[in-house]
């Protein structure tokens, strides 16, 4: 990625940290480095803890979900393998890999009972730390969460992981157009500039996103699946209805393995429903945690 790429692109993310209050934060461990997002403590309200999905970032959730900040403190990770966080080359970048390089991490950074949010990938990882530390998520929301079986794929994904494909990650223009045509019900349009810089990012980010799927693959697509029954944290689960990354269908699985949870179709929306109804999806997230215990 050139420099006229990179000032694009990290002049748009200083500017939303700047307008939501969030500092960049760093956390040293023993196999590298988790960077992450922060924004000012709010007394008597709970902490939200944020896990995005393969190949995104801390910084790329969207401006109604940045904007809880102004309610919540808010921690934003970049996972390993992504963003701005640093790790060994011989790290192991599966859901279960990510989740134990958190557990330090939210031991150290975040005190008490906290929210913690996870959307696809993230999704899956915050479901296995809620299973396995039931007693440090106080509520816990997925959104379209991957590791629940093959039968959870929509066609086009299955088809591609068949063929020995991924259905992530882009190189070029077209392939970025492709692939929002995957995750977004309505694709958004930008400035071919704009185009240019964003599938310049994703070139940089492709290798790393193709390791991460295979990692996850090894560990099992199902690897979610099993631990449903072990979250006893309050559970939110929100979906697009036109998600064709994981059928929402797969969402009264869930609720049947699930012990104590709801679920949430977002009309109008695919994959990424925080980014095309954001506002739908925060709403729904401030109205569990301020209803449920």
């Amino acid at each position: 990625m050139n420099k006229v790429d990179q000032l694009l692109l990290g002049t748009l993310r200083l500017v939303h940290r700047w307008q939501f209050g969030f500092k960049l934060r760093l956390h040293t461990a023993e196999q590298g480095r988790l960077a992450y997002l922060k924004s000012t403590p709010h007394k008597e309200r709970p902490t939200l803890v944020f896990l995005h999905g393969l190949g995104a970032s801390k910084d790329q959730w969207g401006t109604a979900v940045m904007s809880m900040a102004r309610d919540y403190e808010c921690v934003l990770v970049d996972l390993p393998g992504h963003g701005e966080s640093l790790y060994e080359p011989f790290s192991d970048f599966g859901p279960q890999s990510l989740m134990s390089a958190l557990e330090g991490f939210l031991e150290t950074v975040v005190k008490g009972p906290f929210v913690l949010i996870g959307s696809s990938l993230g999704g899956c990882v915050a479901g296995l730390y809620a299973a396995k530390y039931p007693q440090r998520v106080s509520h816990l929301i997925l959104l379209s969460p991957a590791g629940l079986g093959m039968k959870s794929l929509g066609p086009i994904l299955q088809a591609r992981l068949q063929r020995g494909q991924t259905g992530f990650g882009y190189r070029t223009v077209r392939e970025m157009q492709r692939f929002w045509g995957l995750v977004y019900k309505r694709p958004p349009k930008v400035r071919s500039r704009w185009a240019q810089a964003m599938a310049a990012s994703g070139k940089s980010r492709f290798n790393a996103v193709q390791r991460i799927t295979n990692d996850f693959r090894r560990e099992g697509l199902d690897v979610l699946l099993e631990r449903l029954p072990s979250i006893v944290s309050s559970t939110l689960v929100i979906w697009g209805r036109h998600d064709q990354v994981f059928l929402h269908g797969t969402l009264d699985v869930m609720l049947e393995d699930l012990p104590n949870a709801r679920g949430l179709i977002i009309e109008d929306s695919g994959h990424a429903a925080y980014l095309e109804r954001g506002r739908e999806v925060t709403a729904a997230i401030t109205e569990f945690i301020s209803t449920t215990h």
